[in-house]
């Protein structure tokens, strides 16, 4: 049974990267998510069991069935890693009231992700909506465990982790980030609470650098280059979501 809910994230995936992709276009709406997916080279509607996640990528060599061109590995990506995520939740909670909160918040979170990657934007009704689901999930946790501290906890997780990167846009007049990354910081506080915040910021950071290191070792960008840091947001704090005790545990032991 664990399985299926990997293979269900995997659906949800193939449906993000037509929230993402209408996104870049300016084409997003509700009403049109019920249309059929085309190639975005050719404009051909797709058939359906092209559209089956993973699967019909590989058996297509990672390209459109009509006209030959490459299909953007952005398509399975997102479908295994959605996929990966939904299991790990499950993993994590089991067959509980969680997973219809935090299922839709980490689906949001991965479409965050990508569009800040590729567009080095956050859009921010989606940004809003996560929030939402996050203060919502937070709430929940409270009436069920009887304990209001817990609200109270991330409530100042949140404004650590939303006020310190508030502080480094009004320093830097939004050089180092953006307005976007600020609600990234609230919903990073929000969903890992105190301690474990000092954790997501912390792997946040440490990835962003890292990232950069590689890229200007293969000198494909230059200290004055900008680099989306809402995707190294976003990992950390599913890193820190999954195993952020873990880690602090490790760290104290040192």
């Amino acid at each position: 049974m664990i399985y299926l809910f990997f293979l269900f994230g995997l659906c949800v995936g193939s449906f993000l990267n037509v929230v993402i992709l209408r996104m870049e276009k300016k084409d997003f709406s509700f009403a049109k998510l019920k249309s059929r997916s085309k190639c975005p080279h050719c404009k051909k509607t797709l058939l359906w069991y092209d559209l089956i996640p993973l699967i019909s990528f590989f058996i297509l060599g990672g390209r459109c069935r009509f006209c030959k061109k490459q299909i953007s590995f952005q398509y399975p990506l997102v479908e295994f890693f959605t996929g990966l995520l939904f299991y790990l939740i499950f993993l994590k909670f089991g067959l509980s009231w969680q997973l219809t909160i935090l299922y839709p918040l980490t689906s949001i979170l991965v479409v965050l992700f990508v569009f800040d990657l590729k567009t080095m934007m956050l859009p921010d009704i989606f940004a809003w909506i996560a929030i939402g689901l996050a203060i919502l999930y937070l709430i929940l946790q409270a009436l069920v465990h009887n304990s209001y501290f817990l609200f109270l906890n991330s409530a100042i997780a949140a404004a650590i982790a939303g006020g310190f990167f508030a502080l480094l846009v009004l320093v830097s007049r939004e050089k180092w980030m953006g307005r976007g990354d600020i609600y990234l910081g609230v919903i990073l506080g929000l969903m890992l609470g105190y301690p474990q915040v000092l954790v997501g910021l912390f792997s946040a950071f440490t990835l962003g650098a890292l990232f950069s290191i590689i890229l200007l070792s293969l000198k494909k960008t230059t200290l004055k280059a900008q680099i989306a840091f809402g995707p190294f947001v976003i990992l950390a704090t599913f890193i820190a979501f999954f195993w952020g005790e873990k880690i602090l545990q490790w760290y104290l032991n040192i």
